[in-house]
């Protein structure tokens, strides 16, 4: 063993204290070990220590020259000096680095190359393959297959990775693919023959693909024109049709020097068009995958994709999402019933991947088989001689419900002030459901509410429950009663049943013109004047927009300032443009031209939220617990209603008449009205 030992080389490496003694031959030992040097597994003649066997170098690691000099990596210095596992970033591929690296040797440089990097660059026989690059100002040296940790790393213009061939610029760590570096500096493209095209890097919109990018482009200054490098590249003749349920024939690219109408979306293209000679249509790129089949979430039929209306009745007709027009000649979608004229610009029916999902041929077909529609009463015990259900059973409740024209056989003044328990609005109809056991009451409508339905602004189908304080997901509001619910969703999402039973489209009292919920407006609400962060109910044909909530505000509510009802109304007749209008409730001014609450009899006008309060949509009732996440008294801790008799509120000092808010911990005698409870603490 000692005589092997003697006839192998023994080297002393500076990186270890103990000798090194070479292996030939991999042994059962070092079959799982890793070079200490470049971290990678042990391969070939390796270095390995005799004594703790816990250190081995490849031979080619233990080889490695001490010092590189004038090395094209680092310019600034003449010397890059070999050290043993420094913690740090190759300057080359980026990547942190525990392994033997090259470093400058200057103090004012921290310049690194790790030990895998300077293999790949000094192995090239001292001939650096090196490129004048005419959108860099640095030489770049050419590698014919990059290291995979340089893979990690992308062309500056495409980010792509670098998995080809790549030239690199090792000054400041630019990275080209080899065909992105010797693109032409100049050339010219059939979409744009009446000037050279020039090679720019910046910020541009694609006048082909239209996509907004960065990177290398070229470029026609007199005429302001650019396409990106695909789009230069891209020289197809035919596009092949993958999936004949989009189309069945083969479309032919044309450059085009001019704009033209696509006959599948209606909406103008640039440059490149896709015609079909069999079916003579002209159409985007983008639109030859067009989906022969949907549903979408604004209409409770399947909708199919046709190149011009199929319904003779129909020669124009509005887009039933933006109500503009639909023109018969270009494409939209179509609902699949005959007895159904909804139709929708295609963009309208596509734009948000949540509001559309596409159906095969048999799911549009089965349409019919796929309906059921469960019902929120359980069961119907009693119908009188019209067909009326005057006794029924609701999920909602306990106890049986009885149609009637008041509650609980109290008298009709006992009715006033009283609020239904699923939308806690007042109770002025004259058929509702009540229970004879307890106060609970139902409007007739929302005792009918479908126990599942699918909202428009929502794809997936929801629940209808009974909840005793939420806060809704449309309207930002806290509420009570009933909600709509999606389990599924990957959080709590709640929709009261106000935001919840609005259409899409519709017409307010406050606008002559119908409206349409645009989910991108971001202007101000002509209601209430504040900036409509999800979207809202817009104009077709002017400039205003209402917010959820100001479309689903009360059209009348009482105040005990005033002993009539007032009234929503929605601008003040401005005689004199200098006279001044006030909220008679809170004696602050108010903008004339947002809407208000207003008793034509007294005269009186009152700010929204002064008139319907704080929470109008919670219905107080005593023993409702409120999950309040804010308390000065004793940390994290729920309130409940209770009666308050002679208790002072622990935030304004006034006294709390009739319900108030006590926190439920017995110990605590923190108590406050609702109009004190901040709905941003709401758990």
């Amino acid at each position: 063993m000692e005589k092997d030992l003697k006839e192998r080389e023994v080297i002393k490496h500076f990186s270890h204290p103990h000798p090194l003694v070479l292996n030939e031959d991999q042994s059962d030992q070092t079959k799982e070990a890793c070079c200490n040097g470049c971290l990678e597994p042990l391969f070939g003649p390796c270095f390995s220590c005799g004594e703790c066997s816990q250190f081995h170098l490849h031979k080619k690691c233990a080889q490695a020259p001490l010092q590189i000099t004038h090395s094209p990596f680092h310019r600034e210095h003449p010397t890059l000096t070999l050290k043993s596992s420094i913690n740090g970033y190759c300057d080359l591929c980026k990547e942190p680095r525990d392994m033997f690296s090259y470093w400058c040797s200057s103090d004012d440089s921290d310049a690194c190359l790790d030990i895998k990097c300077a293999f790949l660059l000094h192995n090239i026989d001292g001939n650096f393959h090196e490129l004048n690059y005419v959108g860099h100002q640095h030489p770049l040296t050419f590698f014919e297959n990059p290291i995979d940790e340089l893979k990690t790393a992308s062309c500056y213009w495409c980010q792509k990775p670098l998995i080809d061939s790549v030239y690199v610029c090792l000054n400041c760590r630019f990275y080209l693919h080899k065909k992105c570096a010797q693109l032409p500096p100049q050339l010219t493209h059939p979409s744009h023959r009446k000037h050279y095209l020039f090679i720019e890097n910046d910020w541009f919109v694609c006048k082909l693909c239209e996509k907004v990018r960065w990177g290398l482009f070229y470029h026609c200054l007199p005429c302001k024109f650019d396409i990106c490098i695909e789009c230069v590249q891209s020289r197809a003749r035919f596009t092949k049709i993958e999936d004949s349920s989009h189309h069945e024939h083969q479309f032919t690219e044309s450059f085009r020097n001019g704009s033209f109408v696509c006959d599948a979306c209606g909406t103008e293209g640039n440059y490149i068009s896709h015609n079909c000679s069999s079916c003579h249509i002209m159409i985007h790129e983008k639109c030859i995958s067009l989906p022969r089949f949907i549903k979408i979430t604004r209409h409770h039929h399947n909708m199919t994709h046709n190149y011009f209306f199929q319904k003779k009745e129909l020669e124009s007709h509005g887009c039933g999402i933006c109500l503009s027009e639909v023109k018969a000649e270009y494409g939209s979608y179509n609902c699949l019933r005959q007895d159904c004229n909804y139709v929708v610009h295609v963009n309208c029916a596509i734009e948000d991947d949540d509001l559309f999902h596409v159906i095969d041929q048999d799911e549009a077909a089965d349409e019919e088989n796929s309906k059921s529609v469960e019902s929120s009463i359980t069961d119907i015990m009693e119908v009188n001689e019209h067909g009326d259900a005057v006794k029924i059973k609701h999920f909602s409740h306990q106890h049986c419900l009885m149609l009637g024209d008041k509650t609980s056989g109290d008298d009709d003044d006992d009715d006033d002030g009283k609020q239904c328990d699923g939308c806690v609005g007042s109770i002025s109809d004259s058929f509702l459901y009540y229970c004879p056991e307890c106060d609970f009451i139902l409007h007739k409508a929302c005792a009918e509410l479908p126990r599942r339905k699918l909202l428009w602004f929502h794809q997936s189908l929801t629940t209808l429950n009974l909840g005793e304080i939420f806060k809704c997901g449309k309207c930002d509001r806290l509420c009570s009663g009933f909600f709509f619910e999606d389990d599924s969703y990957w959080h709590v999402y709640r929709i009261c049943v106000r935001c919840a039973t609005i259409s899409h489209t519709l017409r307010c009292e406050g606008h002559e013109h119908p409206l349409f919920f645009y989910f991108k407006f971001g202007g101000k609400c002509n209601g209430c004047g504040d900036t409509c962060e999800d979207g809202a109910y817009k104009c077709k044909d002017c400039p205003s927009a209402l917010n959820f909530e100001c479309i689903t505000l009360p059209k009348a509510t009482g105040h005990k300032s005033d002993e009539h009802i007032l009234e929503l109304a929605f601008h003040d007749r401005m005689d004199d443009e200098s006279e001044e209008y006030y909220c008679h409730i809170c004696e602050e001014k108010r903008d004339p031209n947002l809407w208000f609450y207003y008793c034509a009899i007294c005269d009186n006008s009152a700010h929204p939220k002064c008139a319907l309060g704080k929470h109008p949509f919670i219905k107080k009732k005593i023993g409702i617990t409120f999950p309040y996440g804010y308390h000065p008294h004793r940390g994290d801790h729920d309130l409940i209603f209770v009666k308050a008799l002679y208790d002072t509120c622990s935030k304004c000092h006034r006294p709390c008449v009739d319900i108030a808010l006590k926190c439920t911990d017995p110990e605590c005698d923190y108590i406050i009205h609702l109009d004190h409870c901040d709905g941003r603490f709401f758990k």
